[in-house]
C-alpha cells in the first residue's frame, strides 16, 4: 500500500520499543554490577573494621581475662582490633540482650558462660531473648574445671570420708558460693543431689567475698575455680578434695576427680565461648571459628591460660551449638530437683 512517509524515516513507535528494550536492559546489567551493601555480600572481606565483643561481667573475672587473651590474638590474626566491651549486670543478661539484637553482621559478638547459656535459662523465665535461636555459635573456647575445697578443720582427708561426716551430721555444714545461681551454687547443689548430703548454703557476692570467710573456717567448703584457693591449699589452710572434671587438672595432679571416688556424674566447669546475633553469615562464622581455634593453640595464649587453670577446648560451630543445648538440660534438671529460684 502506498505511503506518504519515506522508506529511510524511521517509525516512531518502533523506535520507542527498541529504546524501552534497550534501557530495561541497560538498567538490569547496572542493576547486576551494582554491588549490594548486605551482610552476606560483604562477607568475602570480613572483618573491615573492628569487632566489638561483649562481656556481660565486670572486669578482672575469668570472662574478662578469656576474653582478652584471645582477642589480643584475634586482632593479630585478623588484621582489625578486636575490643572487650564489658556491660555487667543481670547475671549477664544486659550484655546477652545488646548482642541478640545486634546487626547480624561478625561486628559484634558475644562471650558466652555458663551462666548465661547453661544456667540462666532455667533460672530466669522471661529472658529477652531466646537462648538457642537468638544466636549463631562459633566455638567454644575455654573450660575452667571447678574443684571441691573444704577448711582444714573438717574431718575427712579424703571425699567419702567427708560424705559420711556430712551424712552423720546434717545441716551442720555451710558452703558458700558466689551468689544464687551461680556456678559454684549449682555445682554445690549437683554434689548435694550426687552425693545425698545436707549442706547449708551461703550466697556471696562473688568468689572474691567468699574466700576469706572460707580461709577463716566462718564457712566450710566452696566448688569454685581453682585460682583464688591455691595459695590457701599449699599453706594448709584449705584442702582440695575433688575435682569436677572427667580427669584430674594440671596444677592439681594429685586432686582425684569425683568419678575416681565413686560419685559419677559430679562434673561443672566454668566455660566461655562465643556467640554472634542470628543470620549471621556462614562465610563470617567461619572465618571466625578458623581465627579462634588458632587463637587457642597459640603457645602463649596456651601458656597464659594454663597458669590459671583454664584449658582450652575449640572445636566447631555445630560442636558449641550441641554443647550449649545439652548445658542448658542439664543444668535445667539441678534447678529443679533444687527447686532453686531466682526473683
Amino acid at each position: 500500500m502506498p505511503t506518504d512517509r519515506p522508506e529511510s524515516e524511521p517509525r516512531p513507535r518502533m523506535r520507542s520499543t527498541r529504546m524501552s528494550w534497550r534501557i530495561a536492559l541497560a538498567i538490569a546489567i547496572g542493576a547486576l554490577s551494582v554491588p549490594r551493601f548486605s551482610a552476606a555480600a560483604d562477607a568475602s572481606d570480613f572483618p573491615a573494621r573492628p569487632i566489638r565483643v561483649i562481656v556481660g561481667f565486670a572486669a578482672g573475672g575469668s570472662a574478662d581475662l578469656t576474653a582478652r587473651a584471645v582477642g589480643q590474638k584475634l586482632t593479630e590474626l585478623l588484621g582489625q582490633t578486636v575490643v572487650v566491651d564489658n556491660r555487667a549486670g543481670a547475671s549477664g543478661i544486659i550484655g546477652t540482650e545488646l548482642v541478640a539484637r545486634a546487626t547480624p553482621d561478625g561486628y559484634t559478638l558475644l562471650e558466652a558462660t555458663m551462666t548465661t547459656h547453661g544456667i540462666g535459662p532455667n533460672l530466669y523465665k522471661k529472658l529477652p531473648y531466646d537462648p538457642v535461636t537468638s544466636f549463631a555459635p562459633i566455638a567454644l573456647m575455654v573450660r575452667i574445671p571447678l574443684v571441691l575445697f573444704a577448711h582444714a578443720s573438717v574431718p575427712g582427708a579424703t571425699l567419702g570420708q567427708l560424705v559420711a561426716e556430712l551424712k552423720a551430721n546434717p545441716g551442720k555444714y555451710r558452703y558458700s558460693s558466689a551468689g544464687n545461681g551461680s556456678p559454684p551454687h549449682l555445682a554445690a547443689e549437683l554434689f548435694k543431689l550426687k552425693a545425698g548430703v545436707d549442706l547449708l548454703h551461703v550466697p556471696y557476692k562473688g568468689t572474691g567475698a567468699a574466700v576469706p570467710d572460707l580461709v577463716a573456717g566462718q564457712v566450710h567448703f566452696m566448688i569454685d575455680g581453682p585460682p583464688p584457693f591455691l595459695g590457701h591449699v599449699k599453706s594448709g589452710r584449705l584442702r582440695a578434695l575433688a575435682a569436677a572434671n572427667p580427669r584430674r587438672l594440671e596444677q592439681l595432679p594429685q586432686v582425684p576427680t569425683f568419678g575416681e571416688q565413686g560419685f559419677d556424674g559430679i562434673e561443672a566447669g566454668l566455660w566461655y565461648g562465643m556467640l554472634a546475633p542470628k543470620d549471621t553469615p556462614r562465610t563470617v562464622v567461619n572465618r571466625l571459628n578458623g581465627a579462634i581455634n588458632q587463637a587457642l593453640r597459640d603457645p602463649g595464649v596456651v601458656a597464659r591460660f594454663s597458669a590459671a587453670s583454664i584449658e582450652v577446648v575449640g572445636g566447631t560451630a555445630e560442636e558449641f551449638g550441641r554443647y550449649i543445648a545439652t548445658e542448658i538440660q542439664r543444668w535445667g534438671e539441678v534447678v529443679r530437683a533444687a527447686k532453686i529460684q531466682i526473683e
